[in-house]
């Protein structure tokens, strides 16, 4: 094992999920189901979907804000949170950045105090990476500059620094671009199943900016094995999810009008504020907790389109 390797793996006998009943959060909700954890998701459902939630699993329909967590909370006395639930948007979080800071701030510290009380074991938040580190030159390391360049960004940070002054065991997950089935189109940082669905409408791509901004796409997936990882450990700190190689927003439609066979119109609009041009993410020390990115973009479209490797169009 590498240096930044727990020795200590512990199994989880249950578990809390907020946001559970969203993309990311239904996949880890599944996977945690799967190795016979007890699972209890809190979701406002503002954007989440019960329905995606397996049968067994117990729903807490709660706003992080203004719920009685700490009661959900103890009662279930999981040795594990996950915290996913999160104001996702840049552009809402510069058109309302009080919203935002009462969610991703004050919703975090709640959680925190709750989980505290409860006598939780480990607590798992899930950041994010582009937010985060702003403008990257390189990939970025987990001891990279800070330089959140929107509200959204700030009060994720903001988040991380109530996580690591709780006194809990804790890791912090920085995700790059996350993607895979289940993604609704149109949210921030769903350019994937926006592409996609207009490939399949027959409709037209909306390239904010020149193209040429790159992106570091994971899958969700590999994500998921990220979070199960950190859960399991007894570490502390802070690990980027991604897989490490930059994807130009042309070069994602020109992977997709090879597997789709369809070429749409291309039209550009002016970038959105708070978006950066460049971000690339080092995985390196989650690597060094076994943690491995299975999913190259290819295979992991494939999955979102439902193809095998026999369905892909050439036209070259």
């Amino acid at each position: 094992m590498g240096p930044d390797a727990s020795p200590d793996i512990r199994r989880q006998a249950a578990a809390v999920v907020t946001g559970g009943a969203g993309f990311v959060g239904h996949h880890l909700v599944g996977a945690l189901v799967e190795q016979g954890t007890r699972v209890l998701v809190v979701d406002d459902l503002s954007s989440g979907q019960a329905a995606r939630l397996p049968g067994n699993v117990e729903l807490a329909a709660l706003d992080l804000v203004t719920g009685d967590l700490g009661g959900v909370i103890h009662s279930w006395r999981p040795s594990v949170v996950y915290h996913l639930a999160a104001q996702v948007s840049v552009p809402r979080s510069q058109a309302d950045p009080q919203h935002d800071l009462l969610v991703n701030g004050l919703g975090t510290l709640r959680l925190l105090d709750a989980a505290k009380v409860a006598g939780v074991d480990r607590f798992v938040f899930t950041s994010s990476g582009g937010a985060i580190y702003g403008e990257t030159t390189g990939a970025a390391a987990e001891d990279a500059p800070e330089r959140p360049e929107s509200f959204y960004g700030m009060h994720k940070l903001l988040a991380e620094r109530y996580v690591a002054a709780s006194g809990m065991s804790f890791a912090i997950a920085r995700p790059s671009n996350i993607y895979g089935p289940g993604q609704i189109s149109g949210g921030d940082g769903a350019v994937v199943p926006t592409f996609v669905d207009a490939f399949r409408g027959g409709g037209h791509l909306v390239i904010h900016g020149d193209g040429t901004q790159s992106r570091d796409f994971v899958y969700v997936v590999d994500v998921v094995e990220a979070l199960r990882l950190m859960g399991d450990g007894n570490q502390s700190g802070t690990w980027n999810v991604s897989s490490g190689e930059p994807t130009s927003i042309l070069g994602l439609a020109d992977t997709l009008e090879g597997l789709m066979g369809v070429r749409p119109e291309r039209r550009f609009v002016p970038r959105r504020v708070g978006d950066v041009h460049t971000s690339l993410l080092a995985n390196r020390r989650l690597r060094q907790l076994g943690w491995r990115h299975r999913f190259g973009l290819d295979d992991g479209l494939k999955a979102v389109l439902g193809l095998s490797m026999a369905d892909r169009h050439d036209n070259r």
